[in-house]
């Protein structure tokens, strides 16, 4: 019994060891992706956010998310939007994005950023 036991406890510890393997994930930085970007408004309640996301790196992205915030005079969000750049942003290239907000009309600035994206392993 105590054999069996002991048999079982070191496969748990095998297989929580080859799971925790498998989540280790590597922290990725934006820091050499920028954006440019212009705003429009179209008709009432609506604003256009357009651009560009540039790849400074030496490896393309995939599944690139720009979130874009509108912001009053005090810095309160006051609306918000996403939307995914379409296809893989190239290494050292650019790609455009597009965003709609809906708009209670009291936004000042703009806030634009990356939200999330993911390097695209060699080969794939």
């Amino acid at each position: 019994m105590i054999r069996h036991l002991l048999l079982a406890g070191g496969l748990l510890v095998a297989v929580c060891a080859a799971v925790d393997a498998q989540q280790t994930f590597t922290p990725q930085s934006s820091s050499r992706l920028s954006l440019s970007f212009t705003t429009e408004r179209v008709g009432s309640g609506r604003v256009l956010v357009y651009g560009d996301v540039r790849n400074g790196t030496d490896s393309a992205c995939d599944r690139v998310i720009v979130k874009v915030e509108g912001l009053d005079e005090n810095g309160r969000v006051v609306s918000r939007g996403r939307a995914y750049v379409f296809g893989v942003l190239p290494a050292r290239g650019a790609s455009p994005f597009e965003v709609r907000l809906s708009s209670p009309g009291s936004e000042r600035r703009y806030r634009v950023e990356i939200e999330s994206f993911q390097f695209v392993a060699p080969g794939n």
